[in-house]
C-alpha cells in the first residue's frame, strides 16, 4: 500500500491526533508504516492449482529470473515455494525425465504404484497446529492431507534367538507406540519385567533425545538470527555438538553398562569394548533401541548419536502417512511458482553452475533424455540454489579449480563423506489389503541382536547374508485413498542397506542392459528380501504377482544421487564436527549468489530437508525478507490454532503461534 493511501484511514482520527504530542503521532505513523511493510507478503492470497511439471525446453524458461533452484525434492520444492511467495520469479529444475519430487516421487509399473522415499513421517508433519505441519500447509495451501498411523506405528522383528537370561521372557517382536514412556513400558515388559535400573537408564536414553532435539532447534535458529544474538543459543548447540561426537554404540555402553547420566555424558563418553554385548538383557535392549537406525542407515559403531536422538524425538508422538500419492507433495508445493511468473521443469539436467567474477549467475542445462550429447542452454538468474547435495555441488557442478572445490577435497578441511545407498524391492500383491489382513503399521526386520556384527558380515558378502535391517511397508494400508485408486491390488516396499561399491563396475551402463552377472546379483538380493517378507507376513506368500528390485544404481539414475547417497551426507560422528560447519547444516556457501537447500542445509529425511529448504529461502531473502516470511506464516499458523480452539482470541492466537514457531522443537 503506498503511503498516500494511509491518509483516508487516519482522517476520522484527526481531532484526536491534534491533541497528541508530535512524537506520539510520529510513533503511531511509524508503527503503522512498519506494519504495512511487514505484512506485505505477495503469496498470502495466492491459490495453488496443482499442475505437473513440463519437460524442459528453452522456450519454456521465464525471463528475468530471480532464482534458479536445482532439484525438486522436499528441500528444493520448499525453498522455491517460499521464494515464490515472497514475490520472486523462480525456476525449479528437476533432472528426472518425467516427474518432480526427488525422494517423494511415486511411480507406476504393471498397474501398481509405489512411493520411493517418503514411507512415513512424524505425526507433527500432518498437524496444522504443529510447526512442521503448519509450514507444509502454508506452502501447499492446505491441499496436502495426512493420515495418522494407529499404534503401534512400528514393529521390530528379530529371528528366534536362544540367548536369553534365565527366567526372562523370550520375545522376538517389539512394538513402538506414540509416547516415549509407552516405548519404555513395552520394552521392559518384553525383556526384563520389574528391572528398575533398566527402566531408569531407558529414561536417560529417551531424555537424551530431547537434549538432541533442543540442540538442533537452537542450531537451526543460529542459521537465521544475527550473529550478535547467537550467544543465547550457544549452550544448547554446544551440548548437541558434544553428543554428536559420540557413536551410538559408545553412548549405549555409557548409559546401560556404566550407568551414566546426561550430565556425565556431556563431559565425556567411554569407548565401548569390541565384540557383541555379553549381557543377554542389555544385548536385547540395545538392539531394540537401535530401532531408528533404518532412518539414517549407519551401523551403531559408526553412527553419530545425534542422528539416533533426533530420529527418536521425531517419532516420539507417533507417525503419519500421506492421503494420496506422496508425489502430490512436490506438485502442490512447486505449483505456487507459476503464480509469480516462475516455472517447474523436469527432464532438465544441470551440467554446471555459471560463475562470473566469483559469483554464481546461472546454470547450463540440457535435456536428461538426450544424454550428454544434447545441446546446452544457458539460463541466468540473480541467485542459484543447489538442493541436490553438497557432494553433487563440488564433484559435478562447480569448476574443479575453484578454491571452494579444492577446500572440499582437502582432508584437513573436510571429513564428511556421502551416505550409503539402499536396495529396494517393490511388490505388487493380488487382492485387497483388508482381505489379506496386511499390517497397517510398518515392520522392521533386524537380522540379529548383535547389530554391528550383522552389518559387517552383510557388507562383506551381501549375496550370502541377509541385510542387517529391512523396512517392510504397505502404503496400501496407510493411504485411505488407496482402495478407490487401486481396487483389487495391494503393494509392499522392502528396503535394505546397499553399498554403491558393490555396483560400481556397472556404473554408466544402460538400465536393463547391465548383463547376466548384474541380474544374478539382483536376484540374490531379491531372494533375501522375499524370504524376509514371507517370514514376517506369511499371508503374502503366493500373492506376489510382480516384483522389481532397485539398486544403488537406481538411485543414481532416477534421483541423481552422488554415489547413491540416499541421505546426502553420512550420519557418522564427523557430520556435526565444527570443521564441517561450512559444508553441512547451513544454507550458505563461500560463493556469492550460491546457496544450499535440502538435507545438507539442515538435516536428512523429508522433514529435515523441508527445514533445509526454508533455511535456504531465508538466506536469500535476508533478515528483512525473512521477517516478512515469518510474519505471514505466523498469521496463518494463528488461524489454524483458532480453528482448533474457537475460544482463542486473535491476539492470543498470534502470541501462541509466535511462541510455538520460536520454541517448538524441530522434531515434533
Amino acid at each position: 500500500m503506498p503511503f498516500p493511501a494511509i491518509a483516508p484511514l487516519t482522517a476520522p482520527l484527526a481531532p484526536i491526533l491534534v491533541l497528541l504530542p508530535h512524537w506520539t503521532i510520529l510513533l503511531a505513523f511509524a508503527l503503522g508504516t512498519f506494519y504495512l511493510w511487514l505484512s506485505h507478503w505477495p503469496g498470502k492470497d495466492a491459490k495453488v492449482v496443482p499442475i505437473r511439471a513440463s519437460r524442459f525446453s528453452p522456450d519454456k524458461v521465464p525471463e528475468k529470473l530471480d532464482t534458479i533452484v536445482i532439484g525438486s525434492g522436499s528441500g528444493g520444492s520448499s525453498c522455491a515455494n517460499m521464494l515464490a511467495q515472497s514475490g520472486q520469479r523462480v525456476l525449479l529444475l528437476e533432472q528426472h525425465e518425467e516427474r518432480t519430487g526427488g525422494c517423494t516421487h511415486t511411480f507406476r509399473i504393471n498397474g501398481c504404484e509405489w512411493d520411493t522415499g517418503l514411507h512415513y513421517t512424524s505425526e507433527g508433519m500432518g498437524l496444522s497446529t504443529h510447526r512442521a505441519g503448519a509450514l507444509l500447509k502454508f506452502m501447499s495451501r492446505g491441499k496436502q492431507e495426512w493420515e495418522r498411523l494407529d499404534d503401534p506405528y512400528d514393529q521390530v522383528i528379530f529371528p528366534p534367538d536362544a540367548n536369553v537370561a534365565e527366567g526372562r521372557p523370550n520375545f522376538n517382536d517389539y512394538e513402538f507406540n506414540s509416547g516415549l514412556e509407552n516405548v519404555i513400558d513395552s520394552l521392559i515388559e518384553r525383556v526384563d519385567p520389574g528391572n528398575e535400573y533398566l527402566r531408569r537408564q531407558c529414561e536417560v536414553w529417551m531424555e537424551l533425545a530431547t537434549v538432541i532435539n533442543r540442540g538442533f532447534t537452537a542450531l537451526g535458529w543460529t542459521r537465521i538470527v544475527p550473529s550478535f544474538l547467537r550467544f543465547v543459543l550457544r549452550n544448547q548447540v554446544d551440548q548437541l555438538y558434544t553428543l554428536a561426537s559420540y557413536s551410538v554404540r559408545d553412548v549405549q555402553y555409557a548409559v546401560f553398562n556404566k550407568g551414566y547420566s546426561i550430565k556425565q555424558l556431556l563431559k565425556d563418553c567411554p569407548t565401548a569394548p569390541p565384540g557383541p554385548e555379553p549381557d543377554p538383557v542389555l544385548r536385547r535392549v540395545k538392539a531394540v533401541l537401535n530401532h531408528p537406525i533404518g532412518d539414517y542407515a549407519v551401523q551403531p559403531r559408526v553412527a553419530t548419536f545425534a542422528a539416533q536422538g533426533i530420529t527418536m524425538a521425531h517419532y516420539a508422538e507417533g507417525a503419519a502417512y500421506t492421503v494420496g500419492p506422496t508425489q502430490n507433495i512436490s506438485i502442490r508445493m512447486s505449483s505456487m511458482l507459476r503464480n509469480f511468473g516462475g516455472e517447474v521443469l523436469c527432464d532438465a539436467t544441470v551440467e554446471n553452475i555459471i560463475l562470473e567474477k566469483g559469483r554464481a549467475v546461472g546454470v547450463r542445462v540440457r535435456n536428461t533424455s538426450t544424454g550428454s550429447d544434447g545441446p546446452l542452454t544457458e539460463i541466468r538468474a540473480r541467485n542459484v540454489v543447489c538442493a541436490t547435495s553438497v557432494f553433487n555441488l563440488h564433484h559435478k557442478l562447480l569448476p574443479a579449480d575453484h578454491p571452494s572445490v579444492k577446500d572440499f577435497f582437502d582432508p584437513d578441511k573436510r571429513t564428511i563423506t556421502e551416505s550409503n545407498g539402499h536396495v529396494f524391492l517393490f511388490c505388487k500383491i493380488k487382492g485387497e489389503a483388508s482381505d489379506l489382513e496386511l499390517p497397517t503399521h510398518n515392520l522392521w526386520y533386524f537380522d540379529s541382536y548383535d547389530m554391528d556384527e550383522a552389518f559387517d558380515r552383510y557388507y562383506a558378502d551381501p549375496a550370502t547374508y541377509r541385510p542387517p535391517t529391512c523396512y517392510i511397508g504397505f502404503p496400501c494400508t496407510k493411504d485411505p485413498s488407496w482402495p478407490k485408486r487401486m481396487p483389487g491390488i495391494s503393494n509392499c516396499i522392502l528396503i535394505s542397506d546397499g553399498l554403491y561399491d558393490w555396483f560400481a563396475k556397472w556404473h554408466g551402463t544402460q538400465v536393463h542392459e547391465r548383463g547376466a552377472d548384474y541380474e544374478t546379483f539382483k536376484d540374490q538380493l531379491a531372494k533375501h528380501l522375499l524370504d524376509i517378507l514371507y517370514e514376517t507376513v506369511p499371508q503374502a506368500k503366493g500373492k506376489v504377482e510382480y516384483w522389481t528390485l532397485g539398486t544403488p544404481l537406481s538411485e543414481v539414475s532416477y534421483l541423481a544421487s552422488f554415489r547413491a547417497a540416499s541421505y546426502g551426507t553420512k550420519c557418522d560422528t564427523n557430520i556435526f564436527n565444527r570443521l564441517n560447519d561450512r559444508w553441512t547444516t547451513t544454507p550458505h556457501t563461500r560463493i556469492p549468489g550460491l546457496y544450499m537447500a535440502g538435507s545438507d542445509a539442515f538435516l536428512p529425511a523429508v522433514c529435515g530437508a523441508m527445514y533445509g529448504g526454508i533455511l535456504g529461502a531465508s538466506a536469500i531473502l535476508g533478515y528483512a525478507g525473512s521477517m516478512r516470511m515469518v510474519f505471514a506464516f505466523v498469521s496463518e499458523f494463528a488461524t489454524a490454532l483458532q480453528k482448533e480452539n474457537p475460544k482463542l482470541g486473535r491476539p492470543e492466537a498470534l502470541v501462541k503461534a509466535t511462541n510455538k514457531f520460536v520454541t517448538e522443537l524441530v522434531a515434533n
